[in-house]
């Protein structure tokens, strides 16, 4: 059965123009945050299981179905490049299933508008997830779709799933972290909802020259206005009027608001107001219902206006939450593969580890008759039965490749070293009994991970060098 908590409202539909930005970015969100696919091969004639970074193949599809950090092997996902499209049956709540909620929040972001991030059928507050986009892509990453809130609004309430969500439910939602809020469709929002206009006591606009400079709501105070002066036929013709105005683009309303007349103010003033407050105006000048109204005109409503200048977007709430931290850890240990020597936040005991490793391997001393296949499908396989861990596809290609090199056998002998760590209180059993049957249960959880992270370091080319020297 799908696990379907966490879903997308709506249709994911990134504009051309954005696809391959959004691609790299979820590309190296899989990269950074574990993301895996799975793969076989022979080593010594025995087959193993690999991972390897996921990649599209020639069709534009990225397929995986592991997590580094999670260590569980999952059913087979896909994400397409030509569509920015993600399928994913088996997804599950932790590391796996976090990169995905992490990649449905990008698309909510690139389709912008008419795609929603939703928790349980509801609409759900995702800063969070965004602040966490950011750490991961060291970019600030907003919710324009969300900061239209009257167009979300609208969607919701024209979605037969999710009609019942309310403006009140996107006043709750709203966080500074998805950037500069539209204060004209928030006021949509609330006096829709209200179904009353909150209009300032003084007539601002004396005269249609004044629109362009006037304030939002003196320019819709001047259309109820006008709207409370006509007699029952002219607001009839007008209500005819407006819903063809409501469903005509910029540069037509525009047209038409060379008009020298009344519904040629109300045509120029559609420039600058949104349809929402237009059309409650208008209800509440002839004294109907607001949806009523709206539904009458028959579409949703331009939404291609003039916005009055807002120069406070660029600082908001730039904040960045860790991947490491997500997925509840204490710190970047297992992330060796990505370490630069100083990018990482360790803790003391893997800096010790890594030193003791160092020293350990130059001490090793590599038997004459060591099959290093051999000893390196073993320590594959010893891996994924006691640990779920998958070591890299170019790691285990290397290894053979360098079988007879000694360092690379010394390597292999080191993590051997690591696997076997409490063997020797058990002289009576074989190693494999003894990891089968005790050690493994009761390995320490530093123990585990520093299994994972020499696995990880030794992926590493550049660190490897540093450390080992090869």
């Amino acid at each position: 059965m799908a696990d379907n908590i966490y879903q997308l409202a709506g249709k994911v539909n990134v504009p051309a123009e954005k696809r391959n930005e959004m691609n790299k970015y979820v590309l190296e969100i899989m990269d950074k945050c574990g993301i895996r696919k799975t793969t076989k091969m022979k080593i010594a004639g025995v087959e193993v299981t690999v991972v390897s970074p996921a990649q599209p193949n020639e069709d534009g599809i990225i397929l995986f179905d592991y997590s580094i950090f999670e260590k569980k092997q999952r059913e087979l996902s896909t994400y397409d490049l030509n569509t920015c499209e993600l399928y994913t049956e088996d997804r599950g709540y932790d590391e796996f299933g976090l990169v995905m909620n992490m990649i449905m929040v990008l698309q909510e972001v690139y389709t912008n508008g008419g795609c929603y991030f939703i928790e349980s059928g509801k609409l759900c507050n995702i800063e969070a997830y965004l602040r966490l986009l950011q750490g991961v892509l060291g970019k600030r990453v907003t919710l324009p779709g969300r900061i239209r809130m009257w167009d979300t609004y609208l969607f919701f309430r024209n979605s037969e799933e999710y009609s019942d969500v309310t403006g009140t439910d996107l006043v709750y939602d709203y966080s500074e972290s998805y950037g500069e809020l539209d204060a004209e469709q928030l006021f949509a929002v609330l006096d829709v909802q209200s179904q009353k206009l909150i209009l300032p006591n003084e007539k601002l606009i004396s005269c249609r020259a004044e629109i362009a400079s006037a304030k939002p709501s003196s320019r819709i105070e001047y259309a109820y206005r006008i709207f409370c002066g006509m007699n029952e036929d002219e607001k009839n013709t007008m209500g005819s009027f407006l819903a063809e105005l409501l469903n005509s683009n910029f540069s037509e309303r525009k047209e038409l608001s060379a008009r020298q007349d009344e519904k040629g103010i109300i045509a120029e003033l559609s420039l600058y107001v949104l349809p929402a407050l237009l059309t409650l105006a208008y209800a509440q000048a002839v004294e109907k219902d607001f949806w009523e109204i709206w539904d009458s005109f028959g579409g949703k409503g331009y939404s291609d206006i003039i916005q009055d200048a807002n120069p406070k977007d660029a600082d908001l709430d730039f904040r960045k939450i860790p991947f490491y931290k997500a997925i509840w850890r204490k710190s970047e240990d297992e992330f060796l593969e990505f370490w630069d020597g100083r990018n990482l936040i360790l803790s003391q005991n893997m800096k010790e580890c890594i030193r003791n490793w160092g020293e350990q391997f130059h001490g090793i001393s590599v038997p004459s008759d060591m099959l290093t296949e051999y000893l390196l499908a073993k320590t594959i396989i010893r891996l994924k039965y006691f640990y779920f861990r998958y070591v890299d596809q170019a790691f285990v290609t290397e290894f053979v490749e360098h079988g007879n090199d000694s360092n690379y056998q010394k390597a292999l002998i080191l993590l051997e070293q690591l696997l076997n760590k409490g063997q020797e209180y058990f002289p009576e059993l074989t190693g494999e009994q003894a990891d089968e049957w005790i050690i493994r249960r009761k390995r320490d959880e530093f123990d585990c991970v520093a299994i994972s992270a020499l696995s990880s370091l030794l992926t590493n080319k550049r660190q490897r060098n540093e450390i080992f020297g090869f």
